[in-house]
């Protein structure tokens, strides 16, 4: 016998579970989903270690019209309840906010402002006022779409520049751009897509990538200039590679200086990497695709920094000077623009490097270097405007904490945060102060801190209420747009001023069907792991529990690292709603392995990966059991990504 902190399942258990479920296996492995919830794969009743059944009655899952929620519902974009802004940002100038928000309730965005002086809202740009537009997206602009989970529609991106009220908005695949004075302009009008425009600090030009080159406009007279050019087959300039993008939240591949003098950009070379068929539906059709994906021990792209001045001369190529296989992320210019920061991680992930290049002699220096047995991410770096310093997250401690560090040499200059709690990412840096996202408070919320870059680094919290908070907008001297929300709360969005004091608050409406849904929340449990590590779980019971009565329950798992399914914020989960209409307990827990609990809570799976993942299911299955209401002989399991793999882990051991 197996004891798990309560109830204890047999081996013969588990076996039994396997091999009545077996037959899912091979749908989960090709879909990387499974689900089974069915009174065939009952555990036998003379192995089951939980209060004998007898004499509580067992009930019948109600039909699918027992709940509101459809399946219909289900599928819909996005979720009731999350009609929050999107894509919020402060203008140059703190006269206005802008956000994303749709127009019909639908996910066909509108660009809206806040206006401060007018205390008014407004919309700025529709995508039917931008005329003469291609009909659908190309396959470039969908792929970086899906890795970036853009679903959305109309005006689905736009950026500031930095110093200028200059907005740029691309769409169906050309540039345009709103001017100061509000007039709107075409920079763009080709066959071919632009993708990942983005405007200089100040303005004056747009970087854009068309078909493999990168390639800049002037603003001001519509002068196109080629940044780039030799890019054969399977090479591109001013883009980040698959795995970037979609494993290391490297959307882009090239940045302005802030002189607006010279762009950086990425040179990937993908004819190496293996070509594998993708069938998919395109467009309504059938539709298969031949994708470069780097498979495990076969070749990485070859990805090189590259440096090239505005009017696309004096293009150099700046080394690492690292042997083997490395990643290349993160690149920020100094403030002064004298200087390229960027990091590194080794293939095996187990070597961060923070590189300084002094543009002017080309030397390069290691700042930081960081090595773990387990695995390595990117850190969050910030360099200080006084270009004497920077800011720094490391997980040394087994959470991510703050510190400073001389920008010249790396050195050490000061801690900013410690305790058993993590820094989840750099907001802003000031003159004095950092600001940052965090869960000192409880690591199921998230909140705004301030810490003081002088000694003794005192540490504010900024917002008040429990709950998940995502500041999506903060600039110095005019304050930050929060969207929050708690798992009894529905989300809000806010806009504070530069002391913290509420301004204005920009609408969420609710959908329409949103009261006929009776949406419900979950209860937040705890439990002990094996090493008595506390675990958090989410409870949803059916709407109605009967005296002696149990009934089946499905265990919702993701459990894999940098993933925490389990937080005090708003979530409607309509798969959930819909099983316990039905009549069915539906549970979840956070494993070690998951995020938000510090470097060591995650990175213990390093090498044995299901192992602790499922020693800690079954002690969740295991509490489960001891409710009185839990038919333990009806237990099932869905999972999709990682939850699949433990679906199968679950199933097959």
């Amino acid at each position: 016998m197996i004891t798990i902190g309560g109830p204890s399942l047999s081996l013969r258990q588990e076996w039994t579970l396997a091999k009545c479920c077996a037959p899912a296996a091979h749908t989960a492995l090709a879909l990387g989903i499974a689900l089974v919830l069915s009174s065939a794969c009952a555990l036998p009743a003379q192995d089951n270690d939980v209060p004998p059944t007898q004499t509580s009655s067992r009930v019948q899952i109600a039909p699918a019209s027992a709940s509101k929620v459809t399946s219909k519902r289900m599928a819909a974009y996005p979720q009731p309840g999350w009609h929050v802004p999107k894509a919020v940002a402060f203008a140059p100038d703190g006269k206005l906010v802008t956000y994303l928000r749709s127009e019909a309730g639908n996910e066909t965005m509108a660009l809206y402002a806040y206006d401060f002086a007018a205390a008014a809202h407004r919309v700025l740009v529709r995508s039917s006022d931008l005329v003469g537009l291609h009909p659908s997206l190309s396959r470039e602009e969908e792929l970086r779409r899906e890795r970036s989970r853009n679903k959305l529609e109309g005006v689905s991106e736009y950026a500031w520049a930095k110093e200028a009220n200059l907005l740029v908005v691309p769409l169906s695949g050309d540039v345009f751009a709103r001017k100061p004075d509000g007039a709107l302009v075409r920079l763009t009008d080709t066959e071919q897509p632009e993708l990942d425009p983005k405007p200089c600090p100040t303005g004056e030009r747009i970087a854009f990538v068309r078909g493999r080159e990168l390639f800049s406009v002037e603003v001001a007279s519509g002068k196109e200039v080629p940044l780039t050019s030799g890019a054969g087959e399977g090479v591109t300039h001013g883009q980040s590679d698959f795995v970037s993008q979609e494993e290391f939240d490297e959307p882009s591949g090239h940045w302005w200086s802030p002189d607006c003098d010279r762009v950086a950009y990425l040179e990937v070379d993908e004819r190496k990497v293996d070509e594998i068929p993708v069938l998919g539906i395109r467009a309504g059709k059938e539709d298969l695709m031949l994708a470069r994906y780097p498979r495990v021990g076969r070749p990485n792209p070859v990805v090189r920094l590259m440096l090239v001045d505005a009017n696309g001369k004096h293009k150099r190529t700046i080394e690492h000077g690292l042997a083997g296989e490395h990643y290349l992320g993160r690149l920020r210019f100094s403030p002064d623009g004298a200087a390229l920061y960027f990091q590194t991680l080794s293939r095996d992930q187990r070597e961060l490097r923070l590189v300084r290049v002094d543009l002017n002699n080309g030397s390069k220096t290691v700042l930081i270097e960081e090595t773990s047995p387990t695995w390595l991410a990117y850190a969050e770096m910030r360099a200080l405007e006084d270009g004497a310093r920077l800011a720094w997250t490391s997980a040394k401690s087994g959470h991510h904490h703050l510190a400073l560090h001389d920008a010249q040499t790396g050195t050490l200059l000061s801690q900013l945060t410690t305790g058993p709690w993590d820094v989840e990412r750099i907001v802003e840096v000031g003159v004095d102060t950092l600001w940052f996202m965090g869960n000192r408070e409880s690591v199921l919320d998230r909140q705004l801190y301030a810490v003081a870059l002088a000694a003794p680094h005192e540490l504010t919290k900024l917002t008040t209420q429990a709950g998940v908070h995502d500041v999506r907008a903060f600039r110095r001297g005019h304050g930050f747009v929060d969207v929050h929300s708690a798992v009894d709360r529905l989300p809000q969005a806010d806009v504070y001023g530069p002391n913290g004091e509420k301004r204005a608050s920009i609408p969420v409406p609710l959908d329409p069907d949103f009261a006929q849904l009776a949406v419900r929340h979950p209860e937040i449990i705890e439990t002990r792991a094996g090493d008595q590590s506390l675990l958090y779980g989410a409870l949803l019971k059916p709407r109605t529990l009967k005296p002696r009565t149990r009934y089946p329950a499905v265990v919702m798992v993701y459990g894999g690292p940098s993933v925490q399914t389990v937080r005090n914020a708003y979530d409607p989960r309509l798969l959930w709603q819909h099983l316990a209409d039905r009549g069915v307990v539906v549970f979840q827990l956070d494993n070690r392995g998951s995020s938000g609990r510090g470097h060591t809570f995650q990175s213990g799976i390093s090498g044995k990966l299901g192992e602790l993942e499922l020693q800690d299911q079954l002690r969740g299955l295991a509490w489960l059991c001891e409710q009185s209401y839990v038919d333990c002989a009806r237990v099932g399991i869905y999972g999709h990504s990682y939850g699949g793999y433990m679906v199968l882990t679950a199933m097959l051991r």
